[in-house]
């Protein structure tokens, strides 16, 4: 690692380490959060508007089954977008093609960002795999390709991981309050991380004179 490298490091988690001052305490699904959501009320009318559209037996509340569905459709349009030559796989060219945007930002160090995150939330941010490692991920047949029910199965099952995040309780459904709770959380961490790559680009700057 250069001494650039080091020292934008270095001022990233500084910077975190104010962000986590300023937090009373750490935040997460059903705890205390420190940093609170500016807008509250953006938070009630977004779960509003999601209850209306997953809470189709209108409950009060999102099943499981209820909150799979809009993520299988999703998964549909993903592999169809994908999938540039209509022969009903993806390859890893194709893979790799529809996704190069995310490389736009070559200059941000990722890393960093990611510990002057988790410095901030008091939580681990888990590394984001490689592209190429995230297709082989897919690939559970290990055949070179992703096919529809790979990317259904793929989709789906981060899904299911999200809302047992949110169902905090674990009683197999998702209430308003939950889902309040869990979109503040995630703009509180979209905040961070923004903070986070704009106090990075401003010591680049700063470096660079």
């Amino acid at each position: 690692m250069n001494t650039r490298k080091i020292l934008v490091s270095t001022m990233a988690l500084a910077f975190a380490a104010n962000v986590a001052t300023v937090c009373a305490k750490p935040f997460g699904p059903g705890g205390d959060r420190g940093l609170r959501f500016h807008h509250a009320g953006n938070a009630e009318e977004k779960t509003e508007r999601i209850m209306n559209v997953l809470d189709t037996d209108e409950s009060g509340t999102i099943t499981l089954d209820e909150w799979l569905v809009k993520s299988t459709e999703r998964a549909e349009r993903r592999f169809e977008r994908i999938d540039t030559d209509d022969d009903a796989l993806i390859s890893l060219e194709e893979f790799l093609a529809v996704h190069s945007g995310d490389t736009n930002h070559p200059e941000i160090d990722r890393d960093a960002v990611r510990a002057c995150v988790a410095d901030a939330t008091g939580e681990d941010i888990p590394e984001r795999p490689d592209r190429e490692t995230r297709f082989n991920e897919i690939d559970t047949n290990d055949d070179g390709f992703v096919d529809l029910d790979e990317m259904v199965i793929s989709v789906t099952s981060g899904a299911t991981d999200k809302f047992n995040r949110i169902d905090v309780d674990a009683d197999g459904a998702i209430t308003e309050e939950e889902l309040i709770a869990a979109l503040e959380d995630q703009s509180e961490i979209r905040e961070i991380r923004r903070d986070c790559v704009e106090e990075q680009r401003e010591t680049e700057e700063l470096l660079a004179g």
